[in-house]
């Protein structure tokens, strides 16, 4: 995945600075936020069909729990399958469920793998005509009505996605006939849900900008779920360094002091484990304070199901929703942060 800076610089600036962006508040309203399901036909080149379960349990959630939903672009793979295939595969089960919503509640944004939403009719509506409901990006709110929050799908800026889209939709449309072949001989497989990572330049130049404008950006596109712009093994320092600090606090409170090693034990061997997987790398501003700017969705197509971001109740998370249907509860909040902290943080 190639990022132009000076370009994604550009268009990201566009797009902070149009009037016609649509503007979403956040007061007494609550969001969860999915992107790249990337729905395909139910062949075996469908990345997204064996996380169809989790993701329906995960819409009856937040729908029961009055969520509005933001889907973020690359819902559909339509760079590999027609869309009357797709439909035909998800209409009555995920796309009911969209609909289920009701239209006022959900909000489209197109990615590179679902930019034809500019012209298609959607599914995911019950109004008819269902046209033109997608967008480029959205803009969110504070609890004081200023525009804090930019959530696009993250394409823009990208070599293969807007210098060179045809050609990529080209290549991508054939992958579908092989990939089933490489699947099955084990050569690709679905990616493991980390929980958070920064791994190159694309995080880079979003995080950038991010700071450079005192914005907090939320995308997907990368498939990597990252959250305020720390990798899981940063954080894990931080909460080793607070525990070591309130076992200097309390010294003569033996069992206090012992719980807090047990708890360090077991951090420092979830360390481990990111190093072991590679995680375990540098920080994405090492010569400054990392700002809480940059956070990724994830996906919908991880080998052990799906992550997405919530917005709601004046927090911010970054939760995992387990394909293992014996997992109880089905979720789990990787992390968990203030959004009013963090935008006071970016807003320094």
């Amino acid at each position: 995945m190639s990022q132009n800076k000076e370009l994604t610089f550009k268009r990201l600036s566009e797009l902070w600075n149009s009037k016609e962006i649509p503007v979403l508040d956040t007061f007494g309203v609550k969001y969860v936020i999915f992107s790249d399901a990337h729905l395909g036909d139910g062949s075996d080149a469908d990345d997204f069909q064996e996380n169809q379960e989790t993701l329906e349990t995960a819409l009856d959630f937040y729908k029961k729990n009055d969520y509005k939903l933001i889907l973020l672009g690359d819902i559909e793979e339509l760079w590999q399958f027609d869309l009357n295939r797709v439909v035909t595969r998800y209409g009555e089960n995920i796309y009911q469920k969209i609909r289920e919503f009701e239209d006022i509640n959900v909000y489209r944004i197109f990615g590179n793998h679902d930019i034809d939403w500019r012209t298609l009719p959607d599914p995911t509506k019950n109004a008819k005509p269902k046209l033109l409901f997608a967008t480029e990006a959205l803009k969110i709110n504070d609890s004081n009505k200023d525009i804090r929050i930019l959530a696009l799908h993250g394409h823009q800026g990208s070599t293969e996605s807007e210098l060179y889209i045809w050609s990529s939709r080209y290549w991508v449309r054939l992958y579908k006939f092989v990939e089933p072949v490489l699947k099955w001989f084990g050569i690709v497989r679905p990616p493991e849900a980390p929980k958070s990572r920064i791994l190159d330049d694309y995080e880079k130049i979003f995080y950038s900008w991010a700071r450079e404008n005192k914005v907090i950006v939320i995308c997907g596109h990368s498939h990597r779920a990252i959250f305020a712009s720390k990798s899981f093994a940063e954080r894990l320092t931080e909460k080793i360094e607070k525990l070591k600090k309130r076992i200097s606090e309390n010294r003569d409170d033996m069992q206090l002091v012992k719980e807090l090693k047990k708890e360090i034990r077991e951090l420092n061997e979830e360390k481990r484990e990111e190093r072991r997987k590679k995680r375990a790398v540098k920080s994405i501003d090492p010569e400054v304070g990392v700002l809480p700017c940059y956070f990724n969705t994830g996906c919908c197509i991880y080998g052990s199901g799906i992550t997405s971001i919530e917005i709601a109740d004046g927090k911010i998370r970054l939760v995992k929703w387990e394909r293992d249907r014996q997992r109880e509860p089905r979720f789990m909040v990787y992390e968990e942060g203030s959004l009013s902290s963090y935008i006071v943080e970016v807003m320094r």
